[in-house]
């Protein structure tokens, strides 16, 4: 996994699938559980990270993905899952988590 936030990767826009990258805008983060076929792991990996705002953070060779989504709405986040779902070799995905907050909150310093 990347370093960096997913918005900066190659394939993030920053404001998600609606390419609303303005400051006031909402920022949506999920976890998603996807279960794939072993034999189409590779297949479904890569597919998922060529999908803006789609992360692969960690899978196994039983099939087991965990992706992280970045999007500008829930239903930029419910679309992506769709896509997913529809993915050749995949055979269940959940969300597991999501999280939105102001995207200008991604510019306040943490204090220690």
């Amino acid at each position: 996994m990347n370093a960096s936030p997913i918005h900066s990767t190659a394939h993030g826009s920053g404001g998600g699938r609606d390419g609303d990258s303005d400051i006031d805008s909402d920022i949506h983060i999920a976890g998603v559980f996807v279960q794939s076929r072993p034999a189409s792991l590779a297949q479904v990996q890569a597919a998922i990270d060529a999908l803006e705002g789609a992360e692969v953070f960690r899978s196994s060779a039983e099939g087991k993905v965990v992706v992280v989504l970045e999007a500008a709405s829930a239903q930029s986040v419910l679309e992506t899952i769709d896509e997913i779902r529809a993915l050749a070799g995949v055979l269940n995905v959940s969300l597991v988590y999501q999280h939105a907050e102001p995207a200008s909150s991604l510019q306040q310093e943490i204090d220690p």
